[in-house]
């Protein structure tokens, strides 16, 4: 149950965050969010049936402070990059960092010289440059500007629930 991504949306239904079900329930049965949309799965205790929830609200407005930056940290690097490798373009949770030019060689650990790696590309990269063991970038390391329905389709789950979240995610476009 702990693998089932449920969508939180602050009570102006705003999408604030992925949560597993059993805090999405633990919130539900004590009051503090209520459900928007149920998933077809179903959770029976002995005295009860109750559907999973694939979007809750919360009761109460979450006042989060607006962030002109993007903090620098793995997770925001895995969703730069989609949650792909930079390098064999290889989709997962099963990523690492690697710094393009290595910090051994004068690289800095900053957005523009840290990309996701899948295990195998970083061991094969190792402590050379790209061109050096004949592997090239998908795409430039960039400072992200993150919407955050964008970066959310990235999620690892999100193509599990995506169309009960979809409207949820600003103007996210149908997939094609």
């Amino acid at each position: 149950m702990d693998d089932i991504a449920v969508l939180v949306l602050n009570y102006t239904y705003e999408p604030l965050q992925f949560t597993n079900a059993r805090r999405a329930i633990t919130l539900l049965l004590s009051g503090r969010a209520e459900s928007v949309e149920a998933s077809p799965r179903v959770l029976r205790s002995p005295s009860r049936a109750f559907a999973l929830p694939a979007v809750i609200r919360l009761a109460v407005y979450i006042r989060k402070p607006f962030l002109d930056r993007v903090a620098f940290n793995k997770k925001n690097i895995l969703r730069r990059d989609g949650y792909t490798c930079q390098y064999c373009n290889r989709r997962g949770e099963r990523l690492t960092v690697d710094h393009v030019l290595p910090r051994s060689r004068g690289g800095d650990t900053a957005w523009t010289n840290v990309v996701a790696a899948c295990l195998r590309c970083n061991l094969k990269k190792g402590n050379r440059l790209p061109q050096e063991v004949g592997m090239r970038l998908l795409r430039e390391p960039v400072h992200p500007k993150f919407v955050f329905s964008t970066h959310m389709l990235k999620h690892p789950h999100a193509s599990s629930l995506l169309d009960s979240w979809r409207k949820y995610l600003l103007a996210v476009p149908a997939p094609s």
